[in-house]
């Protein structure tokens, strides 16, 4: 079923079926300004050098460098670019948060286990849409996930099955702002011995993450920063882990006392990372869940959630529609009514069985991602339920919605 825009229905003097979501309280309100927040999108074929291939950790930094637009890396570490495909068996690795891709790092590895003369950490680079502005709070966050098996199977593609491998959780998850790119032939992690940066923003604690975490911290600019470098800044000497000081000790002196390179234990740190975002903070709105719970509706925006006239979910819609899955596989207590609405341009019937179709894409992106099939129930109202003035464009748009409510 297809209908014509709000400018060609008024171009060509015709009716026209107008149905949407408003979502007034969205995190797609605010812009991200993190060019590929979710690595998902690539430059054209003929730029790439190597291809990524799926389910594999890549090792490689061209891969990361040519297959993930807005992001970068040092040619000297090895951070992986994960595609996830469900065509093929991928038992080592855990699934995006949301969509194909993510990228996994090594943010703790003491040189006292490894053939450097430093500790080796991942570094990567994100770009802006736009400059930072002075003066201006920023929300930054990004999600990670972890488990004892990533690191262990990362650092025996490495070094063999036979080598000794001690899994860890980290902290120390930072980011440094700058105006310019970073000189990505830098040896980066001896530049942190000889003339350390910090970044303005850093998350010290160390981070237990076996399902996907969300972290989130402010940073208010002081420059027009284009970048952010993302990683671990500071020395494994001086990040906290998961083992005690007694044990961590002992394995600093066996892994220093040590001649053969391959009897030492090797201790890594692994994390994979998704949706990172950067947004101004008065932009920030009240969580879907908050929202659900405290308010019994909650309410979505159509130009960002579906075409005009559509009712195919657009990739734009996928983090609002996460949020709401992450807030009702939390409170599975709550059953929901996903409910479609139109203005009132248009057939009736029209109107119906749009409103109909786009809250059943909804209910069945919930259900596909999660969300148990008897927490959610879909009806189209189709122009029943204005809550607008349909004589009136600021009315009409006001109509064209979808509801979440609790039942």
């Amino acid at each position: 079923m297809k209908h014509k825009s709000d400018k060609s229905c008024k171009m060509n003097n015709t009716k026209c079926v107008l149905v949407g979501l408003i979502f007034t309280q969205s995190l797609l309100s605010a812009q991200n300004l993190v060019v590929n927040s979710g690595f998902e999108r690539m430059p054209g074929t003929e730029r790439l050098r190597v291809a990524v291939l799926p389910c594999k950790f890549s090792m490689n930094p061209d891969v990361f460098n040519d297959n993930a637009v807005g992001w970068q890396t040092y040619t000297k570490q090895t951070p992986d670019l994960i595609v996830f495909d469900s065509a093929v068996a991928c038992p080592v690795m855990p699934r995006p948060r949301r969509g194909k891709r993510m990228t996994g790092l090594i943010m703790y590895h003491p040189f006292y286990d490894s053939q450097f003369a430093t500790d080796y950490h991942e570094m990567i680079q994100g770009s802006l849409a736009r400059p930072l502005e002075k003066g201006k709070k920023y929300r930054i966050s990004f999600y990670t996930k972890t488990n004892d098996t990533l690191g262990v199977n990362h650092l025996n593609l490495v070094f063999g099955r036979n080598t000794s491998i001690r899994a860890v959780r980290c902290g120390n998850f930072g980011f440094w702002f700058s105006e310019s790119p970073i000189n990505n032939k830098e040896d980066f992690m001896q530049s942190q011995v000889d003339m350390p940066i910090k970044p303005q923003v850093n998350w010290a604690a160390i981070v237990e993450a076996d399902d996907w975490r969300k972290i989130s911290m402010t940073f208010t600019a002081d420059k027009p920063y284009r970048y952010f470098l993302f990683g671990n800044f500071f020395s494994d000497a001086v990040t906290d882990i998961n083992i005690s000081a007694e044990e961590r000790q002992k394995m600093d002196e066996r892994s220093s006392n040590e001649v053969s390179f391959w009897k030492k234990t090797k201790r890594i740190a692994y994390y994979c990372f998704d949706d990172f975002s950067i947004i101004e903070d008065k932009d920030i709105p009240e969580t879907v869940e908050k929202t659900l719970l405290e308010k019994k509706t909650y309410t979505f925006n159509s130009s960002v959630l579906f075409a005009s006239g559509d009712a195919m979910l657009k990739p734009e819609s996928l983090p609002a529609l996460q949020e709401l899955a992450d807030a009702l596989k939390k409170n599975q207590g709550i059953r929901v009514e996903i409910g479609g609405h139109t203005d009132n341009v248009g057939g009736d019937s029209d109107n119906q069985q749009l409103s109909q179709a786009r809250a059943q894409a909804v209910q069945q992106w919930l259900k596909d991602n999660g969300v148990p099939a008897k927490q959610i129930v879909a009806r189209g109202y189709g122009e029943l339920q204005p809550v607008g003035n349909n004589d009136t464009e600021a009315g009409r748009q006001q109509n064209r919605r979808v509801e979440v409510k609790p039942q």
